[in-house]
């Protein structure tokens, strides 16, 4: 008659728990706040910054940040304008719902776009606030064009 070897069952039957235990947490942690994230969708209090694309039908796209630029928001961001590179060449990147801008996150904001500027045309759009001024100290530093949002909504 065949017995199965239980001979070291003892050994892995306590250290299995001990060690799978944190990774098993840690895997059930990250599926629900995945599962999270896709019933409620993504966080516009404010509080988070978002990364939207929006791509229009002459070819054009669009890229909206919206809360505080932080280090996420331009990890994003670059996802973001390497998915769309290939697609289009000409951006409009829309900043005028950004809330804060420091400058470490400006100077990775102009990083970004100076990365994605040699095969497309982007544009980008800013308000005229005092929280924006790295921002725009930056970004003219490395010879990138602001739009003031001023200057967009006016009338013709």
């Amino acid at each position: 008659m065949f017995a199965p070897p239980l001979a070291h069952l003892g050994h892995w039957y306590v250290s299995l728990p001990v060690f799978m235990g944190p990774v098993l947490l840690l895997v059930i942690a990250l599926k629900l706040q995945t599962w999270r994230e896709h019933r409620f969708g993504p966080d516009h209090s404010g509080k988070h910054s978002t990364v939207t694309t929006t791509r229009h039908q002459s070819g054009k796209a669009t890229i909206t940040l919206t809360g505080p630029l932080d280090y996420h928001a331009t990890l994003d961001l670059e996802v973001e304008l390497a998915k769309i590179a290939h697609d289009t060449h000409e951006i409009v990147l829309d900043l005028r719902q950004l809330t804060a801008a420091d400058e470490q996150a400006a100077w990775n904001l102009c990083n970004a776009i100076g990365r994605a500027r040699y095969n497309n045309h982007i544009t980008a759009l800013i308000k005229s606030e005092p929280t924006m001024r790295a921002l725009r100290t930056i970004c003219a530093d490395e010879g990138i064009d602001l739009i003031d949002q001023a200057v967009v909504d006016s009338p013709p």
